[in-house]
C-alpha cells in the first residue's frame, strides 16, 4: 500500500502541469475528449519508451526534460501572442495535432518520473496511472476553464502557458 501511495502522489505531482494546460489551453476552446485523450496516450507512450529505455537513457534525459517542455510550452504561449487568424487560442476546437503537442509537452516529466519508479520495481503499472492521471487533470483543468465566460482570454492562456515554461526551468 506504501508503494501505490507513492507511485499515486508521483503521479499527481507530475500531472500538475496538465491540469494547468487543460486550464488555460481550454479557456478559449470547446472542452472535449481529444485533448485529456491525446495528453494521456503521449504520457502513456513517452512512459513506454521510457520503461523500455530505462536506466540507459536517465542520465540523459533528467538533464534535459525541463528545458524541452519549457521551451515548448513557451513556444505554445509565444503562438498564441502572434497567431491571428486561426490561432492556437481562437475560439473553437484544437486540431489533433495540437492536442498531441501538448500531450508530448506535458508528459515528458512524467516520463522521466517513470523511470524512477520502473526502477523501483513498479512496472508497466507506472506508465497506466502516470497515463490516467494525466487524462483526468487535464479534464478538471477543462472542467473549471469552462467556467470561465469566453472574452477574449487567448492572452491569459499564453500568458499561462509562459509562466508554466519558466516554473519547469525553476
Amino acid at each position: 500500500m506504501k508503494n501505490f501511495a507513492l507511485l499515486l502522489f508521483t503521479a499527481v505531482v507530475v500531472s500538475l502541469d496538465s491540469f494547468i494546460v487543460g486550464f488555460g489551453v481550454s479557456l478559449n476552446k470547446k472542452s472535449d475528449t481529444r485533448l485529456p485523450s491525446a495528453v494521456a496516450l503521449a504520457t502513456l507512450s513517452l512512459c513506454l519508451i521510457t520503461t523500455l529505455l530505462g536506466a540507459l537513457l536517465q542520465k540523459y534525459l533528467v538533464k534535459y526534460v525541463d528545458l524541452l517542455g519549457a521551451t515548448l510550452l513557451f513556444t505554445l504561449g509565444i503562438l498564441g501572442f502572434v497567431k491571428k487568424d486561426d490561432a492556437f487560442f481562437a475560439v473553437g476546437s484544437l486540431s489533433l495535432k495540437e492536442c498531441f503537442a501538448v500531450g508530448f509537452t506535458v508528459g515528458l516529466d512524467g516520463a522521466v518520473a517513470n523511470l524512477s519508479l520502473v526502477a523501483d520495481g513498479f512496472g508497466l503499472i507506472a506508465p497506466l496511472v502516470i497515463a490516467v492521471t494525466h487524462f483526468l487533470t487535464v479534464c478538471f483543468g477543462q472542467l473549471l476553464a469552462s467556467k470561465v465566460p469566453v472574452a477574449d482570454t487567448g492572452k491569459i492562456s499564453s500568458i499561462m502557458l509562459m509562466i508554466l515554461a519558466v516554473a519547469k526551468l525553476l
